[in-house]
């Protein structure tokens, strides 16, 4: 079969090579030459009708939805859900009383045409909708493609199991639920109004929750590319202005660099570091409170030998593996270390740190423990801004 495959490649122009490479990528994503393949639709996945009520202003709270009924009623549903009123007002494009119709509903304050404008007498029926409307008229596919790079993203590239849809991905990022502790943490540290470093973002997840929790300013640390890809589009589509996202090694990540901040928070990253002392230091240099969650070993969890790291006179129980980098949960080194709980813990009370555990719990799964602390800098030792 290769022998066949490649006896086509090099017979094949480039042109012709490139038209079959496109017609493979096309066939793997399921994808036709239709616009709607392009920009997504809510009768493709109800849940981009919730996240497109997002785009409308606040205080738009009465919405027009005009279209057949199979294209309006996902959004009456997300209307609903959003705790705004739905007025459907039944419409085609071979009518064209769609300035009347607006016209005659001044209550209205949005109106939203949910068969989107596809040719051009279309368009220029909508341009006259828009220009003769006394309130605002806007196309559904203005309010679903900021979310199209969202939806491609999850079709392309690796997301976990309960981010891997919109479905499941949007109430998170829309601040309606959390992934990963962070409530527990903002009743140990209030995040509202702080300046947090967050290393190893993913997908943008833990992000959301540190922007819906009120943090005025988050700087996302993020050295592998896919994850900072997924990352930078839930930035864009939810609009986090508050977000800076960066590309570096958390090894390379110091005040000089970025200055300093309220809190550094470190979950699910610590064993990703080939340096785990010099990524400790960073983190005590860049704040006086640190967020640390992390797989910790045990003896039988993960299998090999315990070694032991020194730093500044101390030694720390630790087990080393090798991390498999085609992962997207990997780091980008090849190698790794679990500490042991107490060692992880006692590293930051070496320091002249107090800890306040916030969770530590059995595991089975990579390493035998999970364990989740706030680190704090003692108030007569904190550093000066």
């Amino acid at each position: 079969m290769w022998g066949r495959l490649w006896h086509a490649f090099i017979n094949r122009s480039p042109r012709e090579n490139a038209v079959a490479l496109r017609r493979k990528i096309v066939a793997r994503l399921g994808r036709n030459d239709t616009i709607q393949s392009i920009v997504p639709m809510p009768n493709q996945e109800p849940a981009l009708a919730v996240l497109a009520m997002t785009r409308l202003p606040e205080e738009e709270r009465v919405i027009g939805l005009l279209g057949p009924p199979e294209l309006t009623a996902p959004y009456r549903e997300a209307l609903h859900q959003t705790g705004r009123t739905p007025v459907e007002l039944q419409w085609n494009w071979d009518r064209g009383d769609g300035p009347d119709l607006i016209l005659a509903n001044p209550e209205i304050d949005t109106f939203i045409i949910c068969d989107p404008p596809t040719t051009a007498s279309q368009w220029a029926t909508f341009r006259t909708i828009c220009d003769t409307a006394e309130v605002h008229a806007i196309s559904a596919h203005e309010l679903m493609l900021p979310f199209a790079p969202l939806q491609y993203a999850q079709r392309v590239l690796p997301y976990f199991e309960e981010t891997d849809s919109l479905t499941k991905v949007a109430p998170i990022y829309l601040g309606r639920s959390f992934f990963g502790p962070l409530e527990e943490l903002n009743d140990a540290f209030r995040l509202a109004g702080r300046s947090i470093v967050e290393f190893g973002p993913m997908d943008g997840a833990q992000t959301a929750g540190l922007v819906t929790l009120g943090a005025d300013r988050v700087v996302a640390v993020e050295a592998r590319p896919e994850n900072y890809l997924k990352t930078l589009v839930a930035k864009v589509a939810f609009r986090w202005s508050n977000v800076e996202l960066v590309s570096d090694d958390f090894h390379d990540v110091t005040p000089q660099k970025y200055g300093r901040f309220d809190l550094v928070l470190a979950h699910g990253v610590y064993y990703h570091s080939v340096a785990p002392f010099v990524f400790f230091e960073n983190m005590t240099a860049l704040a006086d409170a640190v967020y640390v969650g992390g797989f910790c070993a045990t003896d039988d969890l993960p299998s090999g030998s315990w070694q032991y790291l020194a730093h500044r006179g101390h030694r720390y129980a630790v087990k080393q593996y090798r991390e498999s980098l085609a992962d997207h949960t990997a780091g980008i080194h090849a190698v790794g270390y679990f500490f042991h709980p107490d060692a992880l813990t006692r590293w930051f009370r070496d320091q002249g740190w107090r800890v306040k555990v916030l969770s530590d719990e059995p595991s089975t799964v990579t390493a035998g423990r999970y364990i989740r602390f706030l680190a704090q800098r003692y108030p007569s030792a904190q550093s000066t801004k």
